[in-house]
């Protein structure tokens, strides 16, 4: 009987007991799960997902572009105020939003069919800047990037997507 044990030991539970061990000190990042554009992260809706060569990627971490799911209900406000209400605002407990850089905006731009929720013949501001009075915008009907002025003046109404990294 004693050899019985044995040789069950040593066959399947130690082998058992060997796997358990590896899967407990495994770094945890190979076990989270993976996010994909147009899966809800946080309060929002990803983007877009860090790829090689991008600043901030680093291999073996998922990272990414999250937008807020709809813009912000004011349409006038001047690209300094859509900088702070973006700064100051909170979604389901989530803080930390920004107006997106011009680069960022091309993603959304490009990820609009899955984001939803822009409007098309709309204007939105960016948070990056062409000089102290003039700011890049992004037209969301036709992806053309415009220069635009900070006060809004003249400008016609500009929109806006708040964002989020992860």
């Amino acid at each position: 009987m004693t050899h019985f044990v044995k040789t069950i030991f040593g066959r399947c539970l130690m082998p058992l007991l060997f796997s358990a061990v590896m899967i407990v000190t495994a770094p945890f990042s190979a076990h989270a799960a993976l996010v994909k554009v147009g899966d809800t992260y946080g309060a929002g809706m990803v983007v877009y997902i860090l790829q090689p060569g991008d600043p901030g990627y680093k291999p073996n971490e998922q990272h990414g572009l999250v937008a807020a799911r709809q813009d912000l209900p004011e349409e006038s406000l001047t690209w300094s105020e859509a900088k702070t209400a973006t700064a100051m605002l909170e979604i389901s407990g989530h803080k930390g939003w920004s107006l997106p850089t011009r680069e960022e905006l091309i993603k959304l731009y490009q990820s609009q069919a899955v984001v939803g929720g822009f409007r098309d013949y709309s204007y939105y501001w960016s948070a990056s800047e062409v000089d102290q009075h003039k700011v890049w915008a992004l037209d969301f009907y036709n992806g053309e990037q415009v220069v635009s002025i900070k006060s809004g003046a003249l400008s016609g109404i500009r929109r806006i997507r708040p964002v989020q990294h992860f």
